[in-house]
């Protein structure tokens, strides 16, 4: 059996428990089937030293309820690889999301998810239901969790309603995109964005909520080879 296949499989089980569960969080699962943080991170994100069958035992133990856990590998298509990147041309088998170019990063989301089109830009695969698109991580200031090339996994949610404060968003803003953790401001037409990353170059600073034309929570970092 191909370490990619058990690779889709670990992406699709995880998918499924932080989407279906009260688990919010990769942290908490690693901590739910007993395996160090860093083990189940580096197996989501593609070190096959990681991807085992012992791991995916331990999903399937705790998160039974699963539909993905009973899934025999072996059967996924042959043109799906781990990094979830569907080849052009290849039958689409599952969910594929449209994955923004680096080019439309310095423009508007709205403008770009509502032009965009099947074959106008790459689609890759979605372990998660409801995500609107994925989007590349440009730099380190959101490294290490989320590294420099690596894909994060967005869903549009109501602003106006509620913001998570201390999670992770895609910010569609009057000057692009920009990928933060969003902390309440002292200032009630403001949020504060603030980085991962401690280096003093990567500093918070406050956007005017006029300024922003949506919201994405990001739900899920793949890392590329």
């Amino acid at each position: 059996m191909k370490k990619e296949h058990l690779h889709i499989k670990l992406k699709k089980i995880v998918g499924w428990v932080l989407e279906n569960t009260e688990v919010a969080k990769q942290e908490t699962i690693a901590d739910t089937i007993g395996v160090h943080r860093t083990t189940l991170s580096s197996a989501i994100n593609g070190d096959m030293r990681y991807v085992t069958a012992p791991l995916l035992e331990k999903l399937k133990k705790s998160f039974p309820e699963c539909p993905f856990v009973d899934e025999n590998p072996a059967s996924y298509p042959n043109n799906v690889v781990s990094d979830g990147v569907i080849p052009y041309g290849a039958k689409r088998e599952v969910p594929t999301i449209p994955l923004l170019p680096i080019s439309a990063q310095g423009g508007s989301l709205n403008d770009f998810l509502g032009s965009v089109k099947e074959f106008e830009c790459e689609r890759i695969i979605s372990p998660i239901k409801g995500i609107d698109f994925a989007i590349t991580v440009s730099g380190e200031s959101m490294a290490p969790e989320y590294p420099n090339g690596s894909q994060v996994l967005a869903k549009k949610v109501n602003e106006a309603a509620f913001i998570e404060w201390g999670e992770v968003y895609v910010l569609d803003t009057c000057n692009g995109t920009v990928i933060k953790k969003l902390l309440k401001s002292d200032n009630p037409d403001c949020v504060i964005c603030t980085s991962i990353n401690p280096d003093p170059s990567f500093a918070p600073f406050e956007i005017c909520k006029k300024d922003i034309y949506g919201v994405y929570r990001v739900l899920m970092c793949m890392a590329r080879k």
